[in-house]
This record gives structure tokens, sequence and C-alpha cells, in this order.
């Protein structure tokens, strides 16, 4: 199954370099995502059901990241958008059966305190589109 990162815009996209992929088995705790999303801010969560490498985000955005075959239940599918020096931009978590819901899995993705504090409210526009990050490399 596919997923796909929703970025809060396309400037927050251009400003990250890749994303990771975590995959927690939550039982039934529905309410598991707001500590998953924190400790991926920490940078340290570990998903006890599967941990991707980190990929470019282009590459995400063109279907390259999936997720393993798992057992039936529901599962959080947390990822976390990072910057060229590791540091977790963007986060976002669904609680998902990736055997009763449809593919692919959407994830929103929302900006970190890092985000917040490294580009404030008022930081110019990002002159490179996301299509020229992906196609040309201008970031």
């Amino acid at each position: 199954m596919s997923v796909e990162l929703a970025f809060p815009s396309s400037d927050s996209f251009v400003r990250s370099a890749n994303a990771r992929l975590f995959v927690v088995d939550v039982g039934d705790d529905l309410g598991a995502c707001p500590d998953l999303v924190m400790q991926s801010e920490l940078g340290n969560l570990s998903g006890d059901v599967f941990q991707s490498e980190a990929v470019s985000v282009c590459d995400t955005s063109v279907g390259r990241l999936t997720v393993p075959d798992v057992d039936e239940g529901l599962y959080a599918f947390v990822a976390a958008a990072t910057n060229e020096a590791g540091q977790v931009l963007l986060t976002g978590c669904t609680i998902a059966d990736p055997y009763v819901d449809d593919a692919p899995l959407r994830i929103v993705l929302a900006p970190t305190e890092r985000y917040r504090t490294t580009f404030p409210v008022g930081t110019d526009p990002e002159t490179c589109s996301a299509d020229d990050k992906c196609l040309r490399g201008c970031r």
C-alpha cells in the first residue's frame, strides 16, 4: 500500500529533504497519535512493526514510500519530514487498518515547533516550486 503525505504548503515541501514512516501497533488505543507525534518530533520514536529509511520527499510524492505487509488490525502510521540536517520539521499520524481502509494511506503533516521557529510567520516564501525541487534540484 502506498502512502500519500499531505504537506501543509508547497513551501513546507520545498523546505523538507527527507521523510520517514513509522508503523506502530496500537492495539485498541485510537488516541495514540499525539504521544507518537511527540516522540517523532523528539527523535525517539521507533516503529515496533516497521521503520523506513529516510526517503527523499520527491520520492514520496511519486509513491515510493510504502507500507510493508502487516497483520490485520489497527496501526498508527507516523510520518516525519526532516531538513537536510535531519531535524524534524513536519509530523503527522493516522490510525488505520490497511486491510479495511482504502489505498493510498493519507497522512496529513503539520509543522513542528522547530519549523515554526525556523520559518516564523512572515518568512519570505520559497522561490523554488515543488516541481522545480524535484525536477531540477533547486534546494
